[in-house]
């Protein structure tokens, strides 16, 4: 993805972590699960040094032994036909990683050769990292942490499954962090994965107002819902209460309207810290939004009236926070980018 120009140091664990998730994946086709009975029998590992275009790769390969012929081999070294040596090619850089929310995986194993030549499957690349959990430094030290799914169609199927990222922010150093990667994962495991690492009690949770997510990540210090999300799911909502054309378009400008003042108020405290004129301004965008609430009431849109009346404190958790002396984005673009949206 995008983030691995960003973040310093992820494309060598990225590597490793391709790297295990083919051999775990050859393994296990190969040997079957622990005591099954299948013509290759699980062996020792032993260590491995590749040179590659991000770095030194040290990994720790396992063996298998072919009962037929008595050979004894490492799968993921004949799969990905690495080198004797310790040199690969350089396009294993994972650069073609990038293309990942476009591409869709099936069940078939493509040759891993693939992986560093310039005619690259699709199919065989999703498959080599949907299972992974990429994590990098820092993580201790987060305190925004923006979270969000996107929806990635197979290929000539009809189901689709999701891409599930978080990523991690540290204010002071304006560093990001990958925290996780995945594909179709409960977002209750993995709020569970990033609270091994992350204290969540002292970090804000930036995503879109998807439940699941909200419940998952409840425990946060708080919770701010994306303004981009919000202003395009009032207007779905709307939509699907078929509300007419202008009424939507009028009811979304005002939305946009009100939640991009409160922005420009946010950005303005940052630079004079005028705390009474950013409380004055909630207290008039919580009036406003229920005017609004009120307004669709009025001509019987209850799902897009409840979804802001439920959502509302949410949408101003950046403003609060930064009375408080924390900054918190007002929206998980970014993720959003990441993913190619």
């Amino acid at each position: 993805m995008g983030l691995i120009s960003q973040v310093k140091g992820l494309e060598r664990e990225i590597a490793e972590q391709v790297i295990y998730s083919v051999e775990n994946e050859l393994i296990e086709e190969m040997c079957g699960e622990e005591y099954e009975r299948t013509r290759y029998q699980r062996l020792d590992s032993k260590p491995r040094t590749l040179k590659t275009s991000v770095g030194t790769l040290e990994l720790d390969l396992k063996k298998v032994k072919d009962k037929e012929t008595g050979e004894v081999f490492s799968p993921v070294e004949r799969e990905l036909n690495m080198p004797k040596g310790k040199t690969v090619l350089e396009d294993v850089s994972l650069e073609s990683i990038e293309q990942v929310p476009k591409l869709s995986y099936r069940k078939a194993v493509k040759t891993v050769k693939e992986l560093s030549g310039s005619d690259l499957s699709k199919s065989t690349l999703w498959r080599r990292v949907q299972e992974l959990d990429l994590s990098a430094e820092p993580r201790s030290d987060v305190d925004i942490v923006m979270v969000d799914d996107t929806k990635v169609h197979k290929q000539g199927e009809e189901s689709f499954n999701f891409l599930d990222l978080a990523l991690g922010y540290n204010t002071e150093k304006e560093k990001y962090s990958l925290l996780f990667a995945g594909v179709n994962e409960e977002w209750s495991d993995i709020r569970k994965e990033i609270g091994k690492e992350v204290d969540l009690a002292n970090a804000y949770v930036v995503c879109d107002s998807d439940r699941e997510i909200n419940e998952a990540f409840g425990d946060a210090k708080g919770i701010q819902i994306c303004h981009f999300h919000a202003v395009k799911y009032v207007d779905y909502c709307l939509w699907r209460e078929d509300a007419p054309k202008n009424f939507r378009k009028k009811m979304r400008r005002i939305l946009k309207s009100r939640l991009s003042t409160l922005q420009n108020s946010v950005k303005k405290f940052w630079r004079d810290e005028d705390t009474e004129r950013l409380k004055d301004r909630i207290g008039w965008f919580r009036e406003e939004l229920d005017k609004w609430v009120e307004r669709a009431e009025g001509r019987d849109f209850t799902m897009a009236a409840n979804y802001v009346r439920e959502n509302r404190e949410k949408l101003l958790t950046f403003a609060i926070a930064a009375i408080q002396g924390d900054y918190v984005p007002y929206t998980n673009n970014k993720e959003e980018r990441e993913m190619r949206e």
